[in-house]
């Protein structure tokens, strides 16, 4: 890592001084080995301590403090070791603070950091703050048992990144972030709708927000109100979320967003947003299984898709987009740029409706993905039904050739059913290269020849072997 690589530079300069009878590095100024300190973690700064007699005390003028519980051997420690710490500092130097609490289930004592946590954030040149909640040897889910971290924001002069993960907020009096430009909200209880839009409001030169929606909190109507937000990101990890919700978006310069894991608001709907916007969609809906709620909720996916009409660019991911399908949804007129993920077996299919669904696309990223183990045995038809005619410019092909060779087929598709086609992008897997029919590939390079394409390539791919043979490698939800 960086840090581990820095000190073992520290380590060899120090030698080679010693070699040569001085020690140059201790001469350097304090701001300059404070700074050199900064790039390291709080335990690790300590380390340096022993190197001389001019490192035995730097480390206490780092402005940065970054801290894991497990470091120590109970919470009250920790949260000792962070008053000493202020206290030696005072109001006006710390500059940046991040705490890792690993808790071990319910014998964590969360509640005791709330005091040293406010001192924090009283610091009048605070920069960054950053509070998260992990366990990495248990359950994901145990995090639930852990009581929340209460916390009580105040004006925040010099805060420019803010990043709760597992907070309880209370009630925001007199709050004022005026230059903060990222703020993570993940699994932070929110008092009421009112406290949500001014934690937003306050925040006048706020550019990037995230906020994962906490099954506890008392938000109904989330109103993201901002001149200034740039990218949002909303994320609701909890598929039994309470109903009836709502989001209302007012954000002149929104130039992304984001919605992930599981989708369900009776409302949702965006009043403002920059020109080139882009949207990333990897959501599941939940629909009831009365007539009534399934009406009303797949309007809800409709009006979804009616309120990103306008939209130039769009990422979707196949959990979405196999969903969406299934009902009649307005055309994408204004879609050019469209980045899609869909099952191997139902791409043949899918992909007409899909092209006839963006009448303007040019600029298509596929990833065909298997969805069940017995996907990559099945034997696909290389019939494929037709649509109208695309529109696009530039195909690529983000996954590499499997067995089936399902891309190839889609390949000569696209050569023959888009007049104004120009680049193919295709990727074969080196390791699997000869498992497929000989001469495919060398027929679909004389075929896109007499298509007249101007750009057609075939990129190796070796994949990375994985450590842990037989286990699957499941990406955290964390922000």
């Amino acid at each position: 890592t960086k840090s581990g690589k820095l000190l073992s530079d520290l380590d060899l300069f120090e030698n080679e001084n010693k070699l040569f009878g001085e020690d140059r590095i201790s001469f350097l100024p304090e701001p300059l080995l404070c700074h050199i300190l900064s790039f390291l973690t709080t335990e690790q700064a300590v380390w340096t301590s022993v190197l001389s007699s001019r490192w035995r005390h730097l480390w206490k003028w780092v402005p940065r403090l970054e801290l894991n519980t497990l470091d120590f051997t109970n919470d009250q420690l920790c949260v000792d070791f962070i008053h000493e710490f202020l206290a030696f500092q005072g109001k006006h130097y710390l500059r940046e603070f991040k705490l890792t609490i690993d808790h071990d289930g319910l014998n964590s004592e969360v509640y005791l950091y709330k005091p040293c946590l406010g001192k924090v954030l009283d610091m009048r040149k605070l920069e960054r703050f950053q509070f998260q909640v992990e366990n990495k040897f248990g359950a994901i889910d145990d995090i639930d048992d852990v009581i929340r971290t209460p916390l009580t924001l105040s004006a925040c002069e010099a805060l420019v990144c803010l990043k709760l993960h597992h907070v309880s907020l209370y009630e925001l009096v007199s709050l004022s972030l005026p230059c903060l430009k990222i703020m993570y909200l993940e699994d932070v209880v929110l008092p009421s709708d009112a406290a949500a839009e001014a934690l937003i409001s306050c925040s006048p030169v706020l550019e990037v927000l995230k906020i994962c929606l906490s099954k506890d909190d008392s938000v109904v109507a989330l109103r993201v109100r901002s001149l200034s937000l740039k990218s949002f990101v909303l994320r609701r990890a909890e598929p039994f979320y309470a109903r009836g919700r709502s989001v209302v978006i007012d954000a002149p310069k929104l130039e992304r967003l984001s919605l992930m894991d599981y989708y369900h608001f009776r409302r949702f709907e965006i009043i403002s947003k920059a020109e080139s916007f882009k949207v990333d969609i990897d959501v599941e809906f939940e629909l009831m299984s009365d007539n009534f709620d399934y009406l009303s909720e797949t309007k809800i996916i409709c009006n979804l898709v009616k309120d990103f009409s306008g939209v130039k660019d769009w990422t979707i991911s196949w959990k979405t987009l196999e969903f969406i399908y299934i009902y009649p949804i307005p055309k994408l007129h204004d879609l050019t740029r469209l980045r899609a993920a869909m099952c191997l077996n139902a791409s043949p299919k899918l992909m007409p409706i899909v092209l006839e669904s963006c009448p303007n696309l040019k600029h298509l990223k596929l990833e065909l993905v298997i969805d069940s183990p017995y996907a990559v045995s099945t034997r696909l038809s290389t019939v494929l039904p037709r649509c109208l005619l695309s529109s696009l410019e530039s195909v690529e092909m983000e996954t590499p050739v499997t067995e089936i060779a399902t891309e190839l087929s889609l390949a000569r598709y696209f050569m023959k059913n888009s007049k104004k086609l120009e680049k193919l992008v295709l990727r074969l897997d080196e390791s699997t290269g000869e498992q497929h029919k000989p001469g495919v590939l060398e027929r679909l390079v004389k075929y896109s020849r007499r298509c007249k394409l101007s750009q057609f390539e075939v990129l190796p791919v070796v994949p990375t072997p994985s450590p842990w043979p037989g286990y699957v490698h499941v990406k955290s939800n964390r922000f």
